[in-house]
């Protein structure tokens, strides 16, 4: 398998072929995990990677308004 593109990561392809590489020897030694198969799927799928970043960048920006808004509470709060 080899890696033919880095869009939706600031990984290089060679950082990125070297973990597939890594995955790979992982899977003849131990057998299949679903973490090698997740970062198998990662390294060689850029539909993958551009939809775990959007789940990322989903999660952070939903916590994000979260703490925003436990801040502004606890400052309403604080006055009364």
């Amino acid at each position: 398998m080899r890696v033919d593109n880095n869009k939706h990561t600031s990984k290089t392809v060679q950082e990125m072929q070297e973990q597939l590489n890594r995955c790979l020897d992982f899977e003849k030694k131990f057998g299949k995990t679903t973490r090698t198969t997740a970062w198998i799927k990662w390294c060689t799928d850029k539909e993958y990677r551009k939809r775990e970043e959007e789940f990322r960048l989903a999660s952070r920006n939903t916590l994000d308004s979260k703490i925003n808004l436990v801040k502004y509470s606890w400052k309403v709060n604080k006055r009364i």
